[in-house]
Parts: structure tokens; sequence; C-alpha cells
């Protein structure tokens, strides 16, 4: 009796440890990574945004600006899916390249929500000081905005869905589109999964 016990707690332990996986690292962005059907994973923002990426350098319009490096402001890029992560990864991961390569440099003091509040207000202390009323303003030459929307679809217990990740560079002197980019992320299953 007690041998067929601590056997059957030796078969349920070994079922539960063949369940459970060790945490390990992984390559951020690798394909080892869990995949959601339902989801934006970090997968997906680190392709679209070294897609987008690439297509922003080939197309040379930065060049074109009247500074140099051309001066961006970053502006809104609205989340239109249901599922919740940050935008700002999308825009951070092409403003490393493109601020670290001296392609581009980004305004972070402009508008009303600027991101840099210190670097603006030690710029009104400067106007200020030099007697001017009038707030500074910085001279940008492109603005980027976008849009990441999405579309789901089910047969079964098959889930797909698509994430289009849409970017748009605004020469801000001419107001005309300068450059604009799509990227989709199509995704099928019926769970979630580590993918490989």
């Amino acid at each position: 009796m007690r041998i067929t016990a601590t056997i059957a707690s030796f078969a349920v332990l070994a079922l539960a440890s063949a369940g459970c996986e060790r945490a390990r690292y992984v390559e951020t962005g690798s394909p080892e990574g869990i995949i959601s059907v339902g989801d934006v994973d970090f997968q997906d923002i680190l392709k679209a945004s070294s897609g987008m990426l690439e297509s922003l350098a080939e197309t040379g319009v930065l060049k074109t600006a009247k500074q140099k490096p051309a001066q961006l402001i970053i502006g809104e890029i609205v989340n239109d899916t249901s599922s919740r992560f940050d935008v700002g990864e999308l825009t951070y991961r092409m403003r490393e390249q493109l601020v670290n390569s001296g392609q581009a440099a980004v305004v972070t003091t402009f508008g009303t929500s600027p991101e840099d509040k210190q670097a603006q207000e030690v710029l009104r202390r400067e106007k200020f000081l030099k007697g001017e009323t009038s707030e500074p303003l910085p001279d940008p030459d492109f603005s980027l905005t976008g849009k990441i929307t999405q579309v789901k679809r089910t047969a079964g217990n098959t889930k797909q869905a698509t994430y289009t990740f849409r970017l748009t560079l605004t020469n801000l002197r001419s107001g005309l589109e300068a450059w604009t980019k799509t990227v989709d992320m199509t995704k099928l299953g019926n769970k979630n999964a580590v993918g490989f």
C-alpha cells in the first residue's frame, strides 16, 4: 500500500514537472518568445520598427531637410487595437537608430505636452533672461505620426489576427506627406504558444 502511494506520488511529480518550464533568458524579439494570437507581442513591435526604419532610410527623405541632421517631432501614434501596449516602444526603437546614426535630431521640447519638460523650462528661462516674452519655438523639419489597427477573424477554434502598423512622415515646411509605410503582422492559431 505504501509502495503504491509512493509510486503514485512520483508519477504526479513527474507529470507536474513535465508541464512546468523553468524561466530562462531568450534573445529579445527572437522566435523563441511567446506568440499571442490575440495580442501585439514584443516580436511584432521589433519587426514593425525594423521594417519602418529600413524603409525610411532607403528613401533618403531625411537628407532633404533644411537642417542637418533633420529635426523631427514624434507626434501621436494611436493604438486602435484591443491589445494594450506602449506604442512608444515602436517609435523609441526607430528614434534610437535615427538619433545615434546622426540622421535625425528629435525635438522633445515642442508642443503642449513636451516629452522633456525640464528642457522646455530651460528654454523659457533663457528667453526670460534675454527679455523676450514670446515662447521659444523650435523649427522642426518633419513630424512623425501613425496608427496601429487590427482585424480579427475566427473559423471554428482557429483564430487569426492581423495587426497593421502605419507611420507617416509629414514635411512641416510644405505640409505634404514625405514618407509613409505600412507593416502587417498576421498570426494564426487556436491558443498562445512558444514559437520556434
